[in-house]
């Protein structure tokens, strides 16, 4: 649970935001009756402070009873154990009294005895403060991310409005920088995980604000809602002019690309990740994970989940890149950032190249090209950071420009020097495919299967660079219990991969039946594909031509030989059979 959440009054979630007002967890739940009131207590509950500022008094008495209730949740209260606790010295004790103080908190709390949402009689023994919030309140559907709380309201004195209008077109900006596909919600006051459908947001926002001069300060804090660690600060002066659009509006899109922009940077690069480079940049902006098939579901159906997985792919490659460019006007020397935006580059032929490839005519010199330079300028600081440097030494070896042997280098150096045991087992373990060290790879390869969560992104990229490796020296033994690990993952990674890394010689029925799923132009775009991504890459010619023979052999089999791209034919004949 975040650490937002601890320290509560209750301990848990009441119909009544049951938290202080100023205290840093004030007002930090919302739920169905809090939609009538947005109300919260004091510290002491001598007051209760409604959302348009009015305040409700409580007597002595009535504010020791209410905070023995509300720390007692679902536990019945005598009239003696109330009295005890109210009763100054010398005072009138009559049990009589204790029923007239609670009417007095019913009428002030809007209550109805008959239908209690706050406070229950138990006949005979007492009252008990009740939460009626499960039977009543709606989950909120599955969201990315929250914007609230809202804190220091009470601050801002008649500007207050002004504050919630710039709230209100934040909450609008981020959803616009996302895309309509990821829930953002205002919340003023934020409930805890276990109030959202599905997964819990990946990031909040929260805003405080406070006045100087007559002018609203806010600071905005973007958090990892999982772990309330803060991703990203920015500090900022309100516009002066009130209401929602103009200047608000310009000023809420500024802080939203910002925050996003950041937040999605520290999330990418933070050692905690423990996974290559590409995968933690595409979940730290990817959010809810994706819809995944069955074995059984219809070719129908598969087609539309793969093409729901392009269409993620492609927007998360285009939010990574517009971020990078943002970043890098602000920081253009920073060699972290040109090393992000030379994997972003190699990242959009990994995720969508088979699509890229249906066209014609793909030109990837200009892409290589930056690659190679952002690369070049970034090595010579970030050599020293083995993560890095391992990365680098990839994207060398990707552009196929006579970095092989520097590139294989760099890697082994790094590997030794690493403290993130699975990032560097796996690109090393790639590397060491490449130059036909198998089971150096594998090895490499089985480690960080070990050391990652099953089914996760970093896992499923692991098998695919192990299964790539085994068909690289045909070793279809292995590669069954590869290919049983990425069904157990992700379906439709499997079948997309079927057609790749089936026997040539008896291919599977899944096989086959890809195959025969896939259009002229889509084939063809796989075949190239997998040559610019993978078989191209391997030092033996035999291994890349290894790597390529299964879906050559369903592909020309259904559509002819003339399938065959051009430059697969140039760069292993002798190495593949005829037509």
């Amino acid at each position: 649970m975040p650490a937002r959440s601890r320290g509560l009054w209750t301990g848990r979630e009441f119909g009544l935001s049951c938290r202080p007002v100023g205290h840093p967890l004030a007002g930090a739940t919302i739920s169905s009756v809090e939609k009538l009131t947005g109300q919260s207590f004091s510290a002491d509950f001598s007051f209760l402070e409604r959302e348009d500022g009015e305040r409700i008094q409580f007597t002595r008495s009535e504010a020791r009873a209410l905070a023995l209730m509300v720390n007692r949740p679902d536990r019945v209260l005598t009239r003696d154990q109330i009295l005890d606790a109210v009763s100054e010295p010398g005072s009138d004790k009559r049990d009589r009294n204790i029923d007239f103080l609670i009417n007095r908190i019913r009428r002030k709390l809007g209550d109805d005895a008959r239908d209690p949402r706050f406070i229950a009689t138990r006949y005979g023994e007492g009252y008990v403060w009740i939460d009626r919030a499960p039977a009543a309140r709606e989950k909120y559907p599955e969201t990315h991310v929250v914007v609230g709380p809202l804190r220091g309201l009470e601050n801002l004195g008649d500007l207050r409005p002004h504050a919630r209008d710039f709230a209100t077109a934040l909450c609008a900006a981020v959803k616009s920088a996302l895309g309509a596909e990821r829930n953002v919600v205002l919340l003023p006051e934020i409930p805890p995980p276990t109030a959202f459908a599905g997964e819990a947001p990946r990031l909040s926002v929260d805003l405080t604000f406070f006045e100087e001069e007559g002018r609203i300060n806010c600071i905005a804090a973007a958090r990892d809602f999982r772990s309330d660690h803060i991703l990203a600060l920015h500090r900022l002066l309100l516009p002066n002019a009130p209401g929602p659009g103009g200047q608000t509006a310009d000023s809420a899109a500024e802080v939203a690309r910002l925050l996003l922009d950041n937040a999605w940077h520290r999330m990418a690069t933070r050692v905690e990740n423990a996974v290559p480079l590409p995968v933690a940049m595409f979940e730290a902006a990817s959010g809810s994970s994706m819809a995944d098939g069955t074995t059984k579901d219809s070719d129908r159906r598969l087609r539309e989940i793969i093409s729901l997985a392009e269409t993620r792919y492609e927007k998360v490659w285009l939010q990574n890149e517009a971020r990078l460019r943002s970043l890098r006007e602000a920081a253009p020397d920073d060699p972290v950032l040109k090393l992000m935006a030379a994997v972003n580059l190699h990242s959009k032929y990994v995720s969508i190249g088979h699509v890229i490839f249906q066209g014609d005519n793909v030109d990837t010199r200009q892409d290589e090209d930056e690659i190679e330079r952002l690369v070049l300028e970034a090595l010579p600081h970030v050599q020293a950071q083995p993560d890095y440097a391992i990365t680098a030494a990839k994207l060398l070896h990707f552009v196929d420009r006579g970095y092989f042997d520097l590139a294989h280098a760099l890697t082994e150096d790094a590997y030794r020097a690493s403290v993130s045991a699975t990032n560097s087992l796996v690109l090393v373990g790639q590397m060491r495919g490449f130059a036909g060290e198998t089971e150096a790879a594998i090895r490499c390869l089985d480690q960080a299967l070990n050391l990652v969560t099953p089914g996760s992104k970093a896992h499923l990229y692991t098998l695919v660079i192990k299964g790539q490796v085994l068909k690289a020296v045909a070793d279809f033994d292995r590669i069954k219990t590869v290919k049983k690990a990425v069904y157990a993952g992700s379906v439709t990674t499997g079948m997309f991969l079927e057609p790749l890394l089936a026997n040539p010689e008896r291919p599977s029925l899944r096989a086959r039946a890809v195959a025969m799923m896939l259009s002229r132009g889509r084939a063809r775009g796989m075949l190239r594909h997998m040559h610019y991504v993978g078989a191209r890459l391997f030092r033996d010619r035999a291994h890349g031509a290894n790597v390529l023979q299964s879906p050559l052999s369903l592909f020309a089999g259904r559509f002819g030989h003339t399938i065959i791209p051009d430059e697969i034919t140039k760069a292993f004949a002798g190495y593949l059979p005829g037509p």
